[in-house]
């Protein structure tokens, strides 16, 4: 491919052709004393760049008479990068990507003045995961301001960042985080290569880039975690993991990952241990109820109402009486009251939505039970069920778990307790064949250990935390931080 100075573009009515389509896009002609054609063209992107800067030094360094050529080329050459030769497509990412580019078609070279200054927040605390004794600091969506909050927890050499840039047209910035010392090589040299081999058009948001990277993309349960607090993605990464940031995402891409660290919280490390443990195992409770519990009630009412107390017969059968719809289709109407309650509070603004989910709720299921189209029972079945789904930390658990239950549901009422049994097989099943970037997800160890098998369910003391989890083969097994899943 010829480059702009072979094919006699570096001119400022060439420029404004490549640029034509580009309001943001400012091309001007800077005259310089001291010069044989006695100009500069600079072009620069104003949305994306410090205009008070441009305005106040960069323009008035550039039209400085009294200074010598030599003197101002010596001064940009020495704090700014410069490339003798460029195409089209480079100058076009240069610009976009918030530099000054200054062109002088007598020294035939291009200069750049990184002036980028991209609309963005202040870190604060994570939306999604809100912290009580932890750091209030959260990623945003600059990935430099991201990579700092990280490099500032890690001051170390073996920590690594590996840039990736990715879509032909967004040309995203990705950044691959892991500690070089820790990390498997294997698992990271996968990863690498998947991204390398990443070819789309536009990459904006972390669960495309998830979807791409992923070998199972069918799995219901995700095969990667994110997080949006740089405490959390450090632990991660001490414990053996890489982290992935992305520029424009809040959030940030954990992996490999297992059961167990689907139901970890970034809070974790910062309360006492005895309680984390409690609250870990109840994550996992509620994960189970969550998925199996609607299915379970259904298969005893429907098929096996022998094996349930007499009592509770009685009272399931009073509160049946004169229902129009059968036990099935009950569940599946509540739970699709509960979804549009939920979308419905998650849409509209804050206050409004809750104040919708809670009121609405209440009153549309007092009314429900009134006239006659559920009962109370199956009503508090479908509500444990639904309460022990928002105790899931990663959203995307919570989403994808509905479609699990719905699956449990059908076969268990089809075919009762015996559909109920199958069913449980067939999902621990599909758990245990699943792997994420080669490492098990329900596997917790390689090599079977009585005290990795506990790590799964409590927090140890700090004390006891000598060794990393042995299931990522990681090459540094003694511990150096405060994680243990």
């Amino acid at each position: 491919m010829k480059s702009l100075y072979e094919q006699s573009l570096f001119t400022k009515e060439k420029l404004a052709e490549i640029f034509n389509h580009s309001a943001d896009i400012h091309i001007k002609s800077i005259p310089v004393r001291h010069t044989p054609k006695g100009e500069l063209i600079i072009i620069f992107c104003r949305p994306i760049v410090n205009i008070k800067l441009v305005h106040s030094l960069v323009i008035p360094y550039l039209m400085d008479e009294e200074r010598e050529s030599e003197k101002l080329y010596n001064y940009i050459q020495s704090d700014y990068s410069l490339k003798a030769k460029l195409t089209k497509e480079e100058l076009i990412n240069q610009v976009f990507c918030g530099k000054l580019a200054v062109i002088s078609n007598f020294r035939e070279r291009i200069y750049y003045y990184d002036v980028k200054e991209e609309p963005n927040r202040q870190p604060e605390e994570s939306v999604i995961e809100v912290s009580v004794t932890g750091p209030k600091d959260g990623f945003i969506e600059n990935i430099d301001t991201n990579l700092g909050l990280v490099r500032k927890r890690l001051k170390t050499p073996s920590f690594v960042n590996e840039e990736f840039v990715i879509g032909r047209r967004s040309n995203t910035r990705v950044a691959l985080l892991y500690i070089k010392d820790v990390m498997n090589e294997q698992v990271i040299n996968d990863v690498r290569e998947k991204l390398n081999n990443i070819d789309v058009d536009i990459l904006q948001s972390r669960d495309e880039l998830e979807e791409l990277l992923v070998d199972n993309k069918f799995s219901l349960l995700p095969l990667t975690n994110f997080s949006g607090r740089p405490d959390f993605v450090v632990e991660s990464l001490n414990q053996g993991r890489f982290s992935i940031i992305i520029d424009g995402a809040p959030t940030v891409i954990i992996a490999p990952i297992n059961l167990s660290f689907l139901v970890k919280t970034a809070e974790d490390s910062n309360i006492s241990f005895y309680y984390s443990s409690v609250e870990r195992m109840i994550r996992l409770l509620s994960l189970f109820l969550t998925v199996f519990l609607p299915g379970f009630y259904t298969a005893l009412v429907m098929h096996n109402v022998g094996q349930l107390p007499l009592p509770f017969i009685a009272t399931i059968t009073i509160a049946k009486m004169g229902l129009p719809f059968s036990t099935l289709l009950e569940m599946i109407t509540i739970f699709i009251m509960f979804e549009l309650f939920k979308e419905a509070g998650a849409r509209l603004p804050k206050g409004i939505g809750q104040t919708v989910a809670v009121i609405g709720g209440l009153i549309i299921g007092d009314a429900a039970i009134r006239a006659g189209i559920t009962s109370p029972t199956l009503l508090i079945v479908v509500g444990i069920t639904a309460i022990a789904g928002f105790t899931l930390v990663n959203a995307s658990l919570t989403g994808n778990v509905f479609f699990l239950r719905i699956a449990v549901l059908l076969i268990s009422y089809a075919f009762g307790i015996f559909g109920f049994i199958l069913s449980l097989i067939c999902v621990f099943i599909h758990l245990s064949t699943l792997k994420s970037f080669g490492m098990p997800f329900l596997t917790l160890a390689r090599q079977r250990k009585w005290s990795e098998e506990l790590k799964m369910f409590i927090t140890l003391p700090f004390s006891l935390q000598k060794k990393r989890n042995l299931s990522y083969g990681v090459k540094d097994k003694t511990r150096k931080n405060s994680d243990n899943d």
